[in-house]
């Protein structure tokens, strides 16, 4: 049965690189053939699709076959990781001046938006793991993060897209029914089905006014994403459940589901605007810190679960991983509506002061939480190794 496990890992991670490599391949083609497309959108998204599938696939197909083999990984212990801090300040540094200066950005651009979407992942794992060094396996890190990266990217799209879809349609009947809601209703799909639809800033601003669509977006951000999310995150430690995982390997695994995780989404999700690249890749760190530090929450939740039958305690972890997420989305939410609402251009210049201090208070609450998030992911992971030092 474990092999076969095995097997199935290396089939996966294969197919895997096979659709990165025909679906990234097949966009950088497009992008480049395509007079009215975006082509440095388009490449950037493929390069950074193919980089993620080909990259982390085939280092998950060569772990899976090594272990097929019967062969035994090594320690993970990682080397100094501070260099890599230069890295991506360079890499953000250069990334911003080519798009600035229009230096070639469609061949220049894409390894830099790479390295810098990478960068901050890699780093924690490093710095975690020289804390927790040779605690855990090589094997099962890249393991878990692919886990994070893959799986529960995909599980947490598809749930997300079913659960939204049915919040929307019963926040549609509760409206039907009241007075004036059908014709709401109808103003909104309006908007919706309009030629520029949702690439025009009146018709975002627009929307972003309705109590309704407010309301359902912090609903589905706040609260749904954050409940699939992190019931997803870190799938890949139930994967080894057969195993008696100590507390240190739970630990830094769902800390590794957490970077794959947050190693996507800065690959993927930071695209829809290169004007400010610069600015979205920084904030990209207080996200990944955030994901890092609810991945090892997790991970402490599996270890409590099934090493220690705990269910409270993992459930309880649970409950605070949420929370923490649905926080910190909230506030990402809100600053994206309060955005919208300036750029509608209101006129009356106390709702812009009260709407500018508005978005001030949630920018200084998102850096405080991701200064937060950051502290206590140190304080954990030197927790985690003062109680696997004194179990030993």
């Amino acid at each position: 049965m474990l092999k076969f496990m095995r097997v199935a890992v290396l089939i996966v991670a294969l197919l895997i690189v096979a659709f990165g490599l025909v679906v990234g391949s097949l966009g950088i083609a497009l992008s480049l053939l395509n007079p009215n497309a975006d082509g440095l959108l388009g490449i950037t998204g493929s390069v950074a699709l193919l980089v993620l599938t080909v990259g982390l696939g085939l280092a998950l197909a060569w772990q899976a076959w090594q272990a097929v083999r019967g062969r035994e990984s090594k320690p993970f212990r990682p080397r100094r990781v501070w260099p890599l801090v230069m890295v991506f300040l360079l890499a953000i540094g250069l990334g911003q001046a080519i798009l600035t200066l229009d230096l070639l950005p469609a061949l220049t651009f894409p390894p830099l938006h790479v390295v810098a979407a990478i960068m901050p992942s890699v780093i924690v794992l490093g710095l975690a793991g020289r804390s927790l060094t040779g605690l855990t396996r090589r094997r099962d890190m890249v393991l878990q993060t692919s886990s994070g990266a893959f799986l529960a990217t995909v599980i947490s799209f598809v749930l997300e897209m079913v659960a939204g879809l049915i919040l929307m349609a019963a926040a549609a009947a509760v409206v039907a029914i009241q007075p004036g809601g059908q014709e709401l209703l109808e103003s909104l799909l309006d908007q919706l089905r309009s030629p520029v639809g949702l690439g025009d800033p009146s018709s975002l601003s627009s929307l972003a006014q309705s109590p309704i669509v407010i309301g359902l977006v912090l609903l589905i951000l706040a609260v749904m994403v954050p409940l699939i999310e992190e019931a997803t995150k870190t799938l890949g430690i139930g994967l080894v459940a057969y195993r008696r995982i100590t507390m240190a390997q739970a630990f830094l695994w769902g800390l590794a589901g957490g970077a794959g995780f947050a190693l996507a989404e800065s690959l993927l999700n930071t695209l829809g605007g290169l004007d400010g690249w610069a600015v979205a890749m920084l904030s990209r760190v207080g996200a990944t810190m955030m994901h890092c530090f609810v991945g090892g929450l997790m991970g402490l939740a599996w270890y409590s679960v099934l090493s220690e039958q705990r269910w409270g305690r993992g459930l309880a972890l649970y409950a605070l991983s949420v929370s923490l997420h649905g926080v910190w989305n909230a506030l990402a939410g809100g600053l994206t509506f309060l955005s919208l609402r300036l750029e509608d251009g209101v006129s009356m210049d106390t709702t812009q002061a009260w709407i500018g201090l508005a978005m001030f208070a949630a920018v200084a609450l998102l850096v405080m939480l991701a200064i937060a998030v950051t502290v206590g992911l140190v304080l954990l992971t030197r927790w985690v190794r003062l109680r696997s030092a004194v179990g030993a």
